[in-house]
């Protein structure tokens, strides 16, 4: 056969492996059989909604002079906050409360993070921290030293729906995004 015959073909293109019918599993979609986060038609079954939490550090709180210890005492006193405990790292920690969200949706998530400090001429760090319902703490962490502007980071984390995200900065404005795919 001529393959020049093939490149003026405007058929559909059969999949070896394809389902028949509506033999489509839970996580795909319906319609154009692409998976749920992947899927691009519009339809009800595989909608997306973009969510984001922002966190700005309180310039009175802010421990310049060492910002990896302000995350490690802020991080501390969020787990004692959470089990109902009580320590003296938990007691001395900063005033501020991390910002929180509960993320929803059908599918696997990516969270995002962008930042940005506020006083340029300082150290400053962000933190991600997030928890599933099924125990697992998963922490993403950046210290960066005076001079670093804003700052995009991709994917940081992955989570499943049911987590709880929460967001700590010290002289840093934090954002996170991802989206929640859901049917209505």
């Amino acid at each position: 056969m001529n393959p020049a015959h093939f490149a003026t073909y405007t058929g559909a293109r059969a999949l070896p492996f394809a389902p028949h019918g509506h033999a489509y599993g839970p996580g795909i979609c319906k319609r154009c059989g692409c998976a749920s986060a992947d899927c691009r038609c519009g339809c009800r079954q595989c909608r997306k909604e973009a969510k984001d939490l922002t966190f700005t550090a309180d310039p009175k709180l802010n421990v310049r002079d060492n910002a990896a210890a302000g995350l490690a005492v802020a991080h501390l006193a969020s787990f004692a906050a959470a089990s109902g405990t009580t320590t003296a790292a938990a007691a001395a920690a900063p005033a501020a409360v991390p910002a929180t969200a509960f993320i929803g949706g059908g599918c696997c998530v990516h969270i995002s993070l962008e930042y940005a400090p506020i006083a340029a001429t300082a150290q400053s760090a962000v933190a991600v921290l997030v928890r599933d319902t099924e125990g697992t703490v998963m922490l993403w962490e950046k210290i960066n030293p005076a001079g670093v502007h804003y700052q995009v980071k991709e994917n940081v984390v992955t989570t499943k729906p049911g987590a709880t995200i929460l967001l700590f900065a010290i002289n840093a404005t934090v954002r996170a995004r991802w989206c929640e795919v859901f049917s209505c």
